[in-house]
């Protein structure tokens, strides 16, 4: 009786981690698309950086071989439309679960958030102890009780502070738990100067973000959400306005179409579109060439020997 006993309970064990696995599966399917990717079919990870975007939008990342100065791979996740926000914390462990080469041990992982909740505060005004206040004050408290960081921009003389949830960074952590961590915004100011006027936009599927420089010095760094192509070309127009910047160059990257019906809005209103080219400071695999160079070209800028 006990050997039966032990059989149907290992058939059962059997059975439950199966349907658990289709689940697994299921819910990683519905919760994360697969937007593209290139995964390298070798390397051997402890020569390679990993470069990591999570945004409200889904999970992206870039792989490179630092001895031979080249891309190698990427991806591109994105979260399910029904998803709601309370669910990205699941959706993003089930992804990082099933991605067996970000399990992999590299020489370097960069974790870059592009998050809304961001503060840019002058080095005479910063007080590490007041972050969370600063926060609440222009964010408000919803996510009062999440994780603050904070970068240092050099270049800029200031702090940019940022939050993301709990949740969102434990899974983050235990998946990479001596990833180094930075903010989007930070990655654009500290862009080398350009001595022209020019708008700099970063498109997601429902937000972008944009930078805006005039006279060589950043005027303004922001996320804008949209639904509507409209939105966007409302949002640029405005922000042209208010900073006195006719005619300025648009430069943009991200997961835009040229034959989308957002490029057509945007190009009714700039005259000058410049697509973001790739850094020229390393090689891409051949693969990744045949892509659109706009199209991670905000992650390929970010360079781990820095």
């Amino acid at each position: 009786n006990s050997a039966i006993g032990l059989l149907l309970f290992k058939t059962f064990i059997y059975s439950f981690c199966k349907t658990l696995k289709k689940k697994l599966y299921y819910c990683a399917n519905r919760n994360m698309r697969t937007a593209f990717e290139i995964i390298p079919s070798s390397l051997y990870s402890e020569n390679c950086s990993l470069v990591c975007e999570l945004s409200t939008e889904g999970f992206s990342y870039i792989i490179k071989d630092e001895n031979k100065n080249s891309i190698e791979g990427l991806a591109v996740h994105h979260y399910d439309k029904s998803t709601p926000p309370v669910g990205f914390p699941i959706a993003l462990q089930i992804l990082l679960h099933m991605q067996r080469n970000l399990s992999q041990r590299f020489k370097k992982v960069i974790i870059n958030y592009s998050l809304p909740e961001s503060v840019l505060v002058p080095f005479p005004s910063y007080d590490s102890t007041r972050n969370a206040d600063v926060l609440n004050l222009v964010h408000g408290d919803l996510h009062g009780n999440g994780i603050i960081l904070a970068d240092k921009i050099e270049e800029q003389k200031t702090y940019n502070v940022f939050r993301l949830r709990t949740d969102m960074h434990e899974v983050i952590q235990n998946q990479f738990p001596n990833a180094e961590h930075s903010h989007q915004y930070s990655v654009l100011l500290k862009k080398p100067a350009i001595k022209h006027n020019n708008l700099f936009v970063i498109f997601y599927a429902r937000k972008i973000v944009v930078c805006l420089v005039k006279n060589g010095t950043p005027q303004l760094i922001n996320t804008f959400y949209y639904q509507t192509a409209e939105d966007v070309s409302y949002t640029l127009l405005n922000i042209c306005q208010q900073f006195d910047v006719p005619n300025i160059v648009l430069t943009i990257s991200g997961l835009l179409e040229r034959k989308s019906a957002l490029y057509k809005e945007i190009y009714k209103y700039f005259e000058t579109i410049d697509i973001a080219p790739l850094p020229d400071f390393q090689k891409y695999h051949e693969e990744i060439l045949v892509n659109p160079s706009h199209y991670l070209s905000h992650i390929f800028a970010i360079d781990p020997c820095e």
